[in-house]
């Protein structure tokens, strides 16, 4: 009988295995087509084998099939040993980072829209790869903010979006820019949310800048800006201090687009809002001194508050009197 053949790297690769959680049965598959696979390709390309894997000693044995009786095979090419081992590592291998990639792509999917902990490790370009609750996560630069100045080790709360496959691995892909890390900073700040007293009705998100966030009380008797703006405004400042201070402004929300429309440019002060349904435009008037403030930096007050209601936005001050 053919003497079992050693089967050297698979004590490494069941420990490298196991901590992806990659079941024996599993590890012994590999093993067994990698041998098999190798003795067709240099002993016998036609032959009708079958090998036994015995992974708690280490050891192989290939079995031919013969009249339906299982006999040992034996194997007088020297480089076989060789070649077997190096084909269970590379298939072990493999089988281990396609488990990786699986286990990724599942914490993807359960995980997705969650508010996450990140901790950047390392840079590659402008990327950051981080830890994302044991995940490896990505954070792509179109996915960061503005402004972020990240360390490695420093933590961060990003948003868990999806999950990528690649050739050799898999990431979560993460952000600090999308407009649903505001929301979940909220809701893990205000407990009326978390509750389902208030409701977010709308998001509009310039990242690094300014998020305006439009609450609704499903509870008659709850003042849903006050909810989440806090005591002293002690809420709002948790979340600014999450997105280096960018400023979230609570907007009241309001089934009439005209108040809605007025509430959404705050900080300005609104004197009358005229819809034209047909273009969809508000035509909003505000004070002289109110102008600048109402329109915004560059229109950025105007234009998140447009994003915010769905409506075309023209503001203008009343026309002086001499």
């Amino acid at each position: 009988m053919a003497r079992p053949q050693e089967a050297d790297p698979l004590t490494a690769l069941r420990d490298m295995a196991a901590d992806i959680a990659l079941s024996e049965a599993q590890i012994e598959e590999a093993v067994a087509d990698a041998v098999v696979e190798t003795y067709r390709r240099l002993v016998d390309e036609e032959a009708d084998v079958r090998a036994s894997v015995d992974l708690a000693h280490g050891t192989w044995r290939l079995y031919r099939v013969e009249e339906g009786m299982e006999v040992p095979a034996s194997v007088d090419v020297p480089e076989f040993p060789r070649q077997a081992a190096a084909a269970v590592r590379a298939a072990v291998a493999g089988r281990v980072e396609e488990a990786s990639r699986r286990r990724v792509l599942e914490a993807a999917a359960a995980r997705h829209g969650q508010l996450a902990d990140a901790i950047p490790q390392r840079q590659a370009g402008e990327s950051w790869y981080v830890d994302a609750g044991g995940v490896p996560g990505l954070l792509p630069p179109e996915e960061q903010m503005p402004g972020d100045r990240l360390e490695r080790g420093r933590h961060v709360k990003v948003v868990i979006l999806e999950g990528r496959r690649r050739v050799h691995d898999a990431v979560l892909v993460v952000s600090r820019s999308h407009p649903l890390l505001v929301q979940r900073l909220l809701e893990q700040e205000v407990p009326e949310l978390q509750h389902g007293q208030v409701v977010i009705r709308g998001i509009a998100r310039e990242a690094g800048r300014r998020t305006k966030v439009a609450v609704e009380a499903a509870v008659g008797d709850i003042d849903p800006q006050g909810a989440c703006i806090g005591p002293r405004g002690v809420r709002q400042r948790a979340v600014t201090s999450e997105l280096a201070d960018e400023q979230v402004q609570i907007v009241a929300w309001s089934p009439d687009p005209a108040i809605y429309v007025g509430n959404a440019l705050i900080p300005a002060r609104v004197d009358g809002v005229a819809l034209d349904e047909a273009a969809r435009t508000a035509h909003v008037t505000v004070p002289a001194e109110q102008l600048s403030l109402a329109i915004g930096r560059a229109g950025e007050n105007a234009r998140l508050a447009a994003r915010l209601t769905g409506w075309r936005i023209d503001i203008a001050a009343p026309a002086s009197t001499a």
